[in-house]
């Protein structure tokens, strides 16, 4: 089987490129000319490399001519500093369909795009594919339309579609901007932690078992929305104490010295039973087990993750 992965040198494609390095495939990885391979360097000999700008037009003629089976379409605009508004939003919505369109039409049997939690209605607690959707930012709103057309796209071309809509992640190579590391960073360096009363409730993922995740929805014949989450609930605060208590330093963490963002969802977790039941998944890790790997990760390779 001959596998394109787009993305894979970000937060996830980078994770998902050691799941398919160690699969019985072919896989061809696209990244961007000039971008640092440093988060796949230890399987970068098991991949072909693929050198172009998925933002290019003639990029997707020539992922086409690679003949694919499956494509597992992990690129999107992703800065935390501005990603939820950024009209490169559209950029990405484009150069998605575009991509798909051509792969289709080259006969490519399936195509896996990456979706997120925030194309639902969030204030409605747990969210199954069937839920509500409601976007509120340009981020959002791209994934739907995306979503949308990607289903005509398949209807069209004959190729299978599945839309994995991911909720919250964490893990190696995580932005720093992100809670988990953020956290680390000033706990660590013996920093007090501002933040809010921690009552918000979210569902959180390793994201080694979010790329284990994707691989089996790829290798399935699943289609439509699926969502790759834990199904967990739990507590920003429960998290921040937890990191607090193991750096040795639960002194520092200062619940409630920031207030909520206003607008800021109060329960977001998955109803993952679709996952679970029909790609017969589940998670490997304990959220507690990563928040010990977590601290130890970034203690080795904060550094390195400036890159």
């Amino acid at each position: 089987m001959k596998i394109l992965l787009t993305g894979a040198t970000g937060f996830v494609g980078s994770h998902v490129a050691r799941v398919l390095a160690s699969a019985n495939c072919e896989t061809f990885a696209l990244v961007r000319p000039g971008a640092s391979l440093w988060k796949i360097a230890d399987v970068a000999s098991k991949l072909t490399l693929i050198h172009a700008d998925i933002f290019e037009n003639d990029a997707a003629e020539q992922l086409a001519a690679l003949k694919v089976d499956v494509c597992l379409h992990a690129a999107w605009y992703a800065n935390p500093a501005d990603y939820l508004d950024s009209t490169v939003n559209l950029d990405s919505m484009a150069a998605t369909l575009r991509l798909a369109q051509r792969l289709g039409q080259a006969g490519c049997r399936r195509f896996v795009g990456v979706g997120s939690c925030f194309e639902y209605d969030t204030s409605l607690g747990y969210l199954s594919e069937q839920s509500p959707l409601a976007p509120r930012r340009l981020y959002s709103a791209c994934k739907v339309g995306t979503w949308h057309a990607l289903e005509q796209i398949g209807q069209l071309s004959g190729m299978s579609v599945a839309w994995a809509r991911l909720f919250y992640l964490y893990g190696p190579f995580e932005d720093s901007r992100r809670l988990v590391p953020a956290v680390v960073q000033k706990l660590v360096a013996g920093k007090a932690v501002d933040v809010t009363p921690g009552g918000q409730v979210r569902d959180f993922l390793h994201v080694d078992d979010v790329a284990s995740a994707l691989w089996a929805v790829a290798t399935s014949k699943l289609q439509g929305p699926i969502n790759v989450a834990s199904g967990s609930p739990v507590t920003v605060s429960n998290i921040v104490t937890r990191l607090g208590e193991i750096v040795g330093r639960p002194d520092l963490v200062r619940l409630g010295a920031l207030p909520y963002r206003q607008g800021d969802p109060m329960f977001i977790c998955a109803n993952s039973r679709r996952l679970a039941e029909e790609c017969q998944w589940t998670p490997r890790f304990s959220l507690d087990s990563v928040l010990w790997h977590a601290v130890e990760w970034w203690r080795q390779s904060a550094p390195q993750n400036s890159q």
